[in-house]
């Protein structure tokens, strides 16, 4: 299985441009960056692991709007969770009087979910066009790019509703907690 991941890795111009630009920012951000650090470096995250994925589910795995929003969540669930990690370690400051009920906040996130869910049904059962060929140059085969459109996207509307579920939940168990 190794071996044919290796033989048919992709490498288009846009998605391993952005996924090694984000590598290299993530890097100096975290690193050699002087100062305060913030939660929004962990964002950088999604192109990197939706480089990734597009690459490992356009290989191995058929294409679903199961596998589709697999790949999609695979990429949003690691990066909220870095940036639950740095709010936490770093000990962010949260506003004493939001400016968002916390009922808003979890029909935010069930919408943004519902959107993700919506948008990989949608991009698994779009029909194939063959007489693209600049698109496949710059973001590849159709396989790979409508992987990497749902990790992309998905991946970031994902991560959004995973931290807006997060801060949802904390608020209403936090009377609880004290």
């Amino acid at each position: 299985m190794l071996r044919l991941l290796i033989l048919r890795w992709e490498f288009p111009l846009f998605p391993a441009l952005s996924a090694l630009a984000s590598h290299f920012i993530f890097v100096f951000q975290e690193f050699y960056k002087p100062g305060p650090k913030s939660a929004e470096t962990s964002i950088l995250c999604v192109p990197i692991l939706a480089y990734v994925y597009a690459n490992v589910f356009s290989i191995l795995v058929d294409r679903t709007p199961a596998s589709m929003l697999l790949a999609s969540l695979a990429t949003a669930i690691p990066s909220a969770f870095l940036a639950i990690y740095f709010i936490h370690s770093r000990q962010i400051e949260r506003k004493s009087k939001p400016k968002i009920s916390t009922t808003k906040m979890l029909v935010f996130a069930l919408a943004g979910l519902a959107l993700v869910a919506l948008s990989a049904y949608g991009l698994a059962e779009i029909p194939a066009c063959t007489k693209c060929r600049r698109g496949a140059e710059l973001i590849g085969h159709l396989e790979f790019e409508r992987y990497y459109l749902i990790c992309l996207f998905g991946g970031m509307i994902g991560m959004s509703s995973f931290l807006f579920l997060h801060e949802a939940l904390r608020r209403y168990f936090k009377p609880a907690i004290k």
